[in-house]
């Protein structure tokens, strides 16, 4: 159980149509392919795909086109030999003429995309460098666009968000769910993210509300079956 997606304003470009045709169904469906790259807070960038599905009839948007974008996500550990893609819930295309000269002095000032993960946890460790409290190894695997695909990203925590304890001390394989800004494209070739919000043991908050539940049904079949013994 996991998942990534990745929300924010793309430029786009080289766009084209790939044509596809879903399986058991005899109506062709198509999908629009564009280049474009994520951004991080500093540093370099990652070279990724934006997938986004649709009918023949939609108009491939012009280069330098920016859009809205909220996406399940592909961002690959070696990113100096492999692009990262993005498999599109929403695709929207912002107005104006990308080719004007007050095109992007008109778009919203958001240039670091968001990340939204749920994924496990392969090491963690405290350090000391300014402005990071620690750092955690995590994978997160999703199905994108035609297939299952793994994610390992460096999570990097302040130390206004957990305690040096804390996070060297999470337990290998736990499942947490963090949100945070992408920040850097790693020199080792892994995606950096700035983790702003962290939800930890999410895997055991799964088995609690499991057995929650599981004793809430009870009390109600219980209660069901004192009411029918009492029925006429």
């Amino acid at each position: 159980m996991s998942s990534l997606i990745v929300f924010g304003f793309f430029c786009v470009s080289d766009g084209c149509r790939v044509p596809s045709l879903k399986p058991g169904s005899t109506s062709n469906s198509c999908y629009t392919c564009y280049n474009a790259a994520i951004h991080g807070s500093v540093g370099a960038s990652l070279r990724t795909q934006i997938v986004v599905e649709g009918s023949p009839a939609d108009v491939v948007l012009p280069d330098r086109s920016v859009a809205f974008v909220v996406a399940k996500a592909y961002l690959p550990s070696a990113a100096a030999c492999e692009q990262g893609l993005l498999d599109t819930f929403h695709f929207v295309p912002l107005p104006g003429d990308p080719m004007s000269d007050v095109y992007e002095y008109l778009l919203p000032q958001w240039r670091v995309p968001s990340v939204i993960g749920l994924g496990h946890v392969n090491s963690s460790f405290a350090v000391h460098a300014e402005g990071d409290n620690g750092i955690a190894l995590v994978t997160c695997s999703d199905y994108v666009w035609d297939g299952k695909m793994t994610s390992k990203l460096i999570c990097s925590f302040d130390e206004n968000l957990l305690p040096t304890y804390r996070i060297s001390s999470l337990p290998r394989n736990s499942l947490i769910q963090f949100f945070g800004l992408i920040k850097n494209v790693a020199s080792c070739g892994g995606m950096t993210v700035d983790v702003k919000s962290i939800v930890t043991d999410v895997d055991q908050l799964c088995t609690l509300g499991k057995r929650s539940h599981s004793a809430t049904t009870d009390e109600v079949d219980s209660s069901q079956e004192e009411a029918r013994f009492f029925l006429p």
